[in-house]
């Protein structure tokens, strides 16, 4: 008999992203240059993902992407996209690397963040115009980004990793 489909894990996420988007949009803003903001709900959306594989991280990627949407998007669709395709990505990464060591989720969430900002940057200039080229935005936005978010993987994945090993989201959820 198959278990009930429980909503608690995904109550607890989207707690969890709204607490995080309030946190980038008003700690973050002050303390970052604008366009250099960690996006922490990428690392986390990567994270779960890299944890969780690649259909349940989709989700989690339209959850996020739809809230950040909401607060700071262009349109409604740009993150979402971005942030379900990074996430899906990082799941199918899972599948060959241990999900207990470091460096596979640093990597996943350091090339998903090119992923996600390669995304964005030509959702934008489609429906927009850019005020600057691709190779200034890989050189002034994207590689420091992604250097940002290396870094604070090692303190977030850890967490995210035991939480999920304390069964944190739900038993059930895996």
């Amino acid at each position: 008999m198959r278990d009930k489909l429980s909503l608690k894990p995904y109550i607890v996420f989207t707690f969890l992203a709204i607490i995080t988007l309030i946190i980038e949009g008003s700690f973050f803003s002050v303390l970052f240059i604008r366009s250099m903001v960690p996006d922490l709900l990428l690392i986390i959306v990567v994270c779960l993902a890299f944890l969780w594989g690649e259909k349940k991280g989709i989700v989690l990627g339209l959850i996020c992407g739809f809230l950040q949407d909401l607060f700071f998007g262009p349109a409604i669709g740009f993150f979402t996209l971005a942030k379900m395709t990074a996430a899906y990505f990082s799941g199918l990464s899972s599948r060959e690397i241990y999900k207990d060591q470091i460096v596979g989720p640093m990597m996943t969430v350091f090339l998903a963040t090119f992923v996600h900002e390669f995304i964005v940057f030509f959702l934008v200039e489609l429906f927009w115009e850019n005020d600057f080229s691709f190779f200034f935005a890989l050189d002034q936005i994207f590689l420091p980004r992604a250097i940002y978010h290396l870094v604070l993987t090692v303190m977030i994945y850890p967490l995210l990793y035991r939480a999920e090993q304390k069964k944190f989201f739900n038993p059930s959820f895996r």
